[in-house]
């Protein structure tokens, strides 16, 4: 016989049952919370590692972008010892820029950027030696290392209107050649490709669209002579036409533009790179956004207040008897990059990076001068990324794209 106060009370049992169940459920809550946040640092850790893995590959493919390794379809091993450190690098052109897409293994990181050349810093001033002197004259600088003819320059005038710079340091001044740096034959493949539509279109170009340059392919369309405003369009699009016109209500992100003729508005902010089998007109206080850039077969135009971050190409290849102007820039214009002009150019406002041109006429209304610059201020740019147009050895980032 049990002595009193031994046995339980009935209420007693319900009252441990549901404790144990609570510290129970309590335990079973904290192991959760454990793995979980185990699984998310093992996470955040591989996302690191992902990224740095990725910022290698990218590194790597700038400094040797001609190795095949990088972009073999199996794939590169960054680290032999580190299964997970294989990416997958692709590369195909963009314009004049190379777009490079890299992702991991496992898919866990997608990158692509947009890559040209580092600028050259060699020179900032190009111009062909046709023996005779180069003229300055008016408000011009002229910065960095010039290559010129072998009769040097002169100071002079543009009516009443003396040289008003400093005199130019003889250590500064190197003598150019004949010839034009000839362009890069990839580019040249680049540019001649791009001049022959596709077969696949769309004639209906949608108010907005955007095409992701992960896609393997681009979104094309064919618009014939047509004035394109009020939509937004950014991505991996190309727009062919015959005769277009780009409005200041349009809005364009890292867009390829294709046509006989192109005419960016005034007011006109976008990202593209235009392509004109003749003329193109860049439009007083337009901008082209970095990394644009304009490229023309016969003449290219940029007018007041305007700018272009990128490049500006013109290529004329027929030599004429009448001096006519292949390029124009304002003298309130800038432009931030490379001017290559195989032809007749009228170089003035600012251009910071590089210029190159076979020949520089400033025309007035009372005539033309020949081999002169006339307002013109040339600065040296170590930041912007050059066009693939001229041989380069190293690549350098352009901007990020999605």
């Amino acid at each position: 016989m049990k002595p009193p106060g031994t046995y339980l009370r009935g209420n007693v049992l319900p009252t441990v049952v549901v404790v144990s169940v609570v510290m129970l459920t309590a335990l079973l809550g904290l192991v959760m919370l454990w793995e979980q946040e185990s699984l998310l640092f093992a996470r955040s850790r591989r996302l690191r590692q992902a990224r740095a893995d990725v910022e290698s590959a990218y590194t790597l493919w700038r400094r040797h972008p001609d190795d095949a390794s990088l972009t073999a379809p199996e794939g590169f091993r960054l680290y032999d010892s580190l299964p997970q450190s294989q990416v997958f690098v692709a590369t195909e052109p963009w314009g004049l820029y190379e777009a490079v897409r890299i992702h991991t293994a496992d898919s866990l990181l997608y990158a692509c950027r947009l890559y040209g050349t580092e600028p050259d810093a060699s020179n900032t001033l190009f111009y062909a030696d046709n023996r005779t002197a180069v003229t300055l004259a008016g408000q011009t600088f002229l910065q960095g290392t010039l290559r010129l003819p072998q009769n040097g320059v002169v100071y002079g005038r543009v009516g009443s209107d003396f040289y008003r710079g400093s005199q130019l340091l003889r250590t500064a001044i190197l003598r150019s050649e004949s010839r034009l740096p000839e362009p890069d034959a990839e580019g040249l493949r680049r540019v001649a490709a791009l001049f022959i539509p596709p077969g696949q279109s769309s004639d209906a170009l949608p108010d907005s669209l955007f095409r992701s340059f992960r896609r393997d392919s681009a979104a094309v369309f064919r618009l014939g002579n047509a004035e394109v405003g009020d939509c937004a369009l950014r991505g991996r699009i190309v727009l062919y036409a015959d005769c277009l016109r780009i409005d200041s209500t349009c809005r364009m992100e890292h867009l390829l533009v294709v046509a006989r003729k192109i005419t960016v508005g005034s007011g006109a902010r976008i990202a593209a790179q235009l392509f004109a089998r003749d003329t193109l007109v860049v439009e007083p206080r337009a901008v082209l956004e970095y990394p644009s850039g304009i490229y023309a077969q016969q003449y290219a135009e940029v007018g007041d207040r305007a700018e272009v971050n990128g490049y500006a190409v013109v290529r004329d290849t027929v030599r004429r008897k009448k001096v006519t102007a292949n390029y124009r820039q304002s003298r309130t214009a800038r432009l931030r990059g490379l001017v290559w002009v195989d032809g007749v150019a009228q170089v003035q406002g600012i251009v910071a990076g590089r210029t190159v041109v076979r020949q520089s006429v400033y025309f007035s209304p009372q005539g033309y001068y020949k081999d002169m610059f006339y307002d013109v201020t040339l600065l040296e740019n170590p930041v912007t990324a050059q066009p693939l147009w001229l041989a380069a050895a190293r690549r350098k980032e352009a901007a990020c794209v999605d």
